[in-house]
């Protein structure tokens, strides 16, 4: 089974995941040369349209040609590849190496105008007299932009382009506003068309006749001759069961009917055997021979709904024009019987449209308790959905960054999550799930765009495959950048922890990890507040040395939560100056009073932390202290780590001093804080 299973609807042939366009460097304009062109009459006709039917994916000389041509002559755009991958599902001029993706984008004026410049030129009238002149000498097939088709088959007229029930679903691959594609025809790809070799060489486009003034002539008389009678075109013959079990046929799922190349005897009972899955749109859009799949029951149903029979029709398998059944089997194999009343070929037509059609059915014709199994659809063994394994301790999670290789079964964070705490996961990066399967953790990259959902399975359309688990629950985020979900490929959520204990992550493949590639970045916040510092039990004043004491120094241990309480008394409203020096650690970062390294530079927040509290700086008496750094220094953060405030009290009694954290078992390191009276 492949694991791409949704073919375009027409003639577009996009690509999940596509290589980055090179930038090329600028030349002298005098070195450019275009290929040679003939100058003069004949010329090619219109090319007919000519999809993929086999798969050489290697870069045809025409398309290389063309592609290099382009690059050239509009210096700065680049190319998103020619050749696809015979694994993905759906046709495509990419598989025969005859389709190039030119890499220039809507949204730049110099694109914009450089793509203007380019139809301009192929299709302009020559001199003599052709139209669309360049476009017929370079063999191009089909152009696909900016919401448009130009199709040689219907005369290069601008028709409008609608990959998406509703364009603002669609991302600007699908649009086509991030790149031209073009599609040549087998002559043009090959490169034996006029602009390549520089003469007609596949047959020209006929003359038109002259016209002449019919002389006057007296009629005669003739003796008929007798004719040659032509030889028919043989018949199908009749289906001979005795030899093989059964006759096997494919039907498309574009709605094309299919006659056998067989006859059925008039009066005898046979049994048609009908099986397998296609697409008729977006990848969760699935049916088989008598059912869809609903997205909004979640289960098979045999009728479609309105909007549905109207854009496709009923999506059943037509048996001579009956349906094949009325109910949904859970194999999505279907059995009837047939008795024609004459002899003649079986009628078979899935009651679909094209656009947006992919795959096919398989049907097997037979006598009656045959099995035919062999002849039906197989389906490779399918993993299910990540689930976590028991609960691993850590010390608690305040913002973390960790990468999920899409060939891991699962990786953890280090720190540890706090059951019904909440925290902010965003996902950013893509990977390769292998055959042209892309994800970003949250949108599935297929040949036809970013899909928010997207099965590799058609049997369960419905399953949110290739999408990142979070503690066993598919995340669900939206897009940092852009309206649509799958406009970027960042994505951010908010989770609520359901149990204690370190995060355990991994992306759903549900076939193979063997060919997946690249890891995602997932960064893990929390945004439930850390419980702050209380202050020391206040006193009754006294006249004891700790009320009159001048200078008291505090050692403050980062890893005790209850902190260090001062020997000095306060009076509730005394002022004392308070110089702090020293660094601590804690989960590998290094901290002073107020500021924490990341890399080489010292920064007053933490980048990694969400709160709206700075962890690890030092409280005084349970307030958030705002210290300033000694000596000359510009910034928020002192270079020898030597910290000043002043401090007043607000009740009578000793003063604590306590490390800002959520979990102290990691903690290590002295501050020393030096108290003077004012």
């Amino acid at each position: 089974m492949l694991r791409l299973r949704r073919t375009a609807p027409r003639p577009t042939r996009e690509r999940g995941g596509r290589r980055t366009g090179r930038t090329l460097a600028l030349v002298v304009a005098f070195l450019v040369l275009a290929p040679a062109v003939a100058n003069a009459a004949p010329i090619e006709d219109y090319a007919t349209y000519q999809p993929q039917t086999n798969c050489s994916p290697n870069a045809k000389p025409g398309t290389l040609k063309l592609s290099r041509w382009l690059q050239r002559q509009y210096p700065g755009s680049g190319s998103l590849g020619i050749s696809r991958s015979c694994k993905d599902g759906g046709v495509s001029e990419h598989k025969e190496g005859r389709a190039f993706d030119w890499a220039v984008n809507v949204g730049s004026a110099r694109d914009r105008r450089y793509v203007a410049s380019f139809l301009k030129r192929i299709f302009a009238t020559d001199k003599a007299g052709n139209r669309h002149a360049l476009a017929r000498r370079m063999g191009i097939m089909y152009l696909i932009w900016n919401d448009h088709i130009y199709s040689s088959y219907r005369g290069f007229v601008a028709r409008a382009y609608r990959p998406c029930k509703v364009l603002r679903t669609c991302g600007d691959t699908l649009r086509h506003r991030n790149h031209v594609h073009i599609s040549l025809s087998r002559a043009g790809g090959a490169g034996r068309t006029s602009w390549y070799t520089g003469h007609v060489s596949v047959p020209p486009a006929p003359k038109p006749p002259t016209p002449s003034t019919p002389k006057p002539s007296t009629p005669t008389p003739t003796t008929p001759k007798p004719s040659t009678p032509k030889p028919s075109t043989p018949r199908p013959s009749g289906v001979d069961l005795s030899t093989t079990p059964y006759r096997a046929v494919t039907v498309p799922a574009t709605g094309a009917v299919k006659q056998t190349s067989f006859t059925l005897a008039a009066g005898t009972t046979y049994q048609v055997t009908a099986a397998g899955l296609y697409g008729y749109g977006a990848p969760t859009d699935v049916a088989d021979a008598s059912c869809r799949w609903s997205a909004s029951s979640h289960r098979w149903v045999p009728s479609p709904s309105t909007d549905v029979a109207t854009t496709h029709g009923s999506l059943n398998l037509l048996v001579n024009d009956v349906r094949v059944s009325s109910t949904c089997e859970a194999d999505h194999v279907y059995t009837t019987t047939v008795k024609p009343t004459r002899t003649a070929p079986l009628r078979l037509q899935v009651a679909n449209t094209a656009r947006g059609a992919s795959g096919s059915l398989v049907v097997a014709v037979s006598k009656r308790g045959t099995d035919v199994s062999r002849a039906l659809p197989t389906y490779p063994s399918t993993s299910s959905a990540p689930a976590v394994g028991p609960a691993t301790s850590g010390n608690g999670l305040v913002g973390e960054t960790v990468y999920v290789p899409a060939s891991a079964d699962s990786v953890q964070t280090a720190g540890a999550v706090e059951r019904g705490a909440s925290y902010r996961v965003t996902v950013s990066g893509s990977a390769s799930l292998g055959g042209g399967v892309r994800t970003d953790g949250r949108c599935v990259g297929l040949s036809s765009g970013w899909w928010p959902q997207a099965s590799l399975d058609r049997r369960t359309p419905d399953a949110t495959h290739a999408r990142l688990y979070v503690d066993g629950q598919p995340f669900g985020g939206r897009a940092v950048y852009g309206s649509s979900v799958c406009d970027a490929r960042s994505h951010v959520d908010t989770v609520t922890a359901t149990r204690d204990g370190r995060l355990e992550l991994a992306l759903w493949d549900p076939l193979s990890r063997e060919d997946d590639t690249g890891a995602l970045a997932v960064t893990v916040q929390r945004l439930t507040r850390i419980t702050e510092p209380g202050a020391a039990t206040a006193e009754s004043p006294g006249s004891t040395t700790p009320w009159r004491q001048s200078r008291d120094y505090v050692r403050v241990d980062a890893g005790d939560q209850d902190g260090s309480t001062s020997t000095m008394r306060l009076r509730q409203g005394q002022t004392v100056l308070l110089a702090v020096s020293g660094t601590q650690r804690s989960n590998g970062r290094e901290a002073d009073a107020s500021c924490v390294r990341e890399g080489n530079t010292w920064r007053s927040t933490d980048s990694l932390v969400a709160l709206d509290q700075d962890p690890l700086d030092l409280w005084v008496d349970g307030t958030r202290t705002s210290w300033r750094p000694y000596g000359d220094n510009d910034g928020s953060c002192s270079s020898d780590h030597t910290y000043w405030t002043r401090f007043t009290a607000t009740r009578n009694g000793p003063v604590r001093f306590t490390v800002l954290d959520l979990d102290y078992r990691d903690n290590d390191g002295t501050l020393t804080v030096t108290m003077m009276r004012q």
